[in-house]
């Protein structure tokens, strides 16, 4: 018989300290979304914006595929420890950092940190959680963005405002540093197996940086890393450059995720393809929201973390929702396409604001639904992907996942930075935005399941 309790007395320790994690993680998150043009603006550029941001994604790639691949090999915890320590050390840098050099250092170890232990969190889960319950348990870990996406921007807004930014990422290293330390704790393993595992981790761990995607991830990274200083110029050959690098990233990309993402053949392709998307989508909405209201708009960083607060309350709500629904490939299905209709009211009612001047409101309206789409979507996915990886695979299967992400949100803002470096208007970048919106609900229109569930 399958479990259908998600909180009993062997799971609740691990639970707890996976919750503890990602709030702070989601604290981060939806700060930095919040402050980051008052940070990039106090240490000297606002110009370096798009790349102040997306560091964290570039290095992520890397952490993503040698922590999969490092996890199905010598296991979670050593790989969980290591990427731990170097987010910490990264956040530590964006506290201290007195240049923009040093913030984006700091962003870059924490992306790669960061990347690593996320792909670790979906191993940890797969092994402790059954499956019965998982989509509870990926629901859950969505709702732990709750009370940080409400209250994250509006008390960083307020901090920055009356403090400094650098106490919200003080705030984000001590909590983390607590919380990471009782899932080490959580997941400890009797001392044979911690042995046995540790002299597994030291024969395996060379193998998973060097090899093949650990060294595409590498490149990758590299690429969009070049991609994003390309776009800081507006010479006459940037678009000859930006236009290279983007298909020399493409490429990479096809030979990092699975065959057959970039063509959508087979279900686990589709899942990454659609993630890819939707994380696109909504990232860069928020994003770029939050610097229109606030460089154009001339609001201040609490009301532009109040909108996006709206967004995440949103994102909980849709998480609350698909978690009362059952764990099936048809019920995957129905509530992802629904999902992905929604997030495209984000990227078309800002445009109709930035183009007729609409009340401001009615952003926050569509940004609820947004976020109503998104925490429907991403739990569903995560869950619909697991189930179709063998257990060897898992690490795979998530590092996947969220490496089609990072590279999805890295190369769309990368080219909007581009776009808006060279002259171009926030209108074209939320029309690119809705052009992404409506790929997603093609995608999720062809089925999400296995081949023998679509019918």
């Amino acid at each position: 018989m399958r479990q259908r309790r998600l909180w009993t007395t062997q799971t609740w320790p691990f639970i707890a300290s996976v919750l503890a994690l990602m709030t702070f993680i989601a604290f981060e998150s939806f700060a930095v979304t919040t402050i980051l043009p008052v940070a990039v603006a106090d240490l000297g550029d606002i110009g370096w914006y798009s790349f102040a941001y997306a560091a964290t994604i570039t290095t992520a790639l890397v952490g993503m595929i040698v922590g999969g691949n490092w996890a199905d090999r010598a296991g979670p915890r050593t790989p969980l420890m290591v990427g731990g320590t170097i987010f910490l050390l990264g956040v530590m840098l964006n506290v201290l950092a007195w240049d923009v050099p040093i913030f984006i250092i700091g962003r870059l170890l924490q992306g790669l940190g960061g990347g690593t232990d996320s792909v670790i969190l979906y191993v940890l889960i797969a092994r402790h959680i059954p499956e019965a319950v998982r989509p509870q348990m990926f629901g859950l870990l969505t709702s732990a963005w709750l009370v940080p996406s409400l209250a994250g921007p509006v008390v960083a807004g307020a901090m920055a405002e009356l403090m400094d930014w650098r106490a919200v990422f003080g705030v984000v290293l001590l909590g983390a540093a607590v919380s990471l330390f009782c899932l080490l704790h959580a997941t400890r393993p009797s001392r044979e197996a911690a042995t046995s595992r540790w002299a597994s981790s030291r024969r395996s761990l060379s193998a998973g940086i060097v090899g093949r995607n650990g060294v595409l991830a590498v490149l990758a990274a590299g690429l969009l890393a070049v991609l994003y200083l390309s776009g800081q110029s507006d010479g006459p050959g940037t678009a000859v450059i930006v236009g290279g690098v983007s298909l020399a990233l493409l490429l990479t990309a096809r030979s990092l995720l699975p065959k057959g993402t970039f063509t959508l053949r087979g279900a686990p392709q589709r899942l990454i393809a659609l993630r890819a998307v939707l994380g696109a989508t909504a990232t860069a909405t928020d994003l770029y929201l939050t610097l229109y209201l606030q460089a154009v708009r001339g609001y201040p960083p609490t009301t532009a973390g109040l909108v996006i607060a709206a967004a995440a309350g949103g994102w909980a709500l849709g998480a609350w929702i698909q978690g009362r629904r059952p764990s099936t490939p048809t019920s995957h299905r129905r509530l992802v396409l629904i999902a992905t209709m929604l997030v495209g009211t984000g990227p078309a009612t800002v445009l109709v604001h930035i183009v007729t001047d609409i009340p401001l409101w009615s952003v926050v309206i569509a940004s609820v639904a947004m976020g109503t789409g998104m925490g429907t979507a991403y739990p569903r996915l995560s869950s619909a992907a697991l189930a179709l990886a063998d257990p060897g695979e898992q690490g795979t299967v998530s590092s996947a996942l969220q490496t089609g992400e990072s590279m999805g949100i890295g190369v769309v803002t990368a080219l909007i930075a581009a776009v808006l470096v060279s002259g171009g208007s926030f209108p074209a970048v939320y029309v690119m935005l809705i052009g992404l919106a409506s790929a997603a609900t093609v995608i999720a229109s062809l089925g999400i399941g296995r081949p023998a569930d679509t019918s």
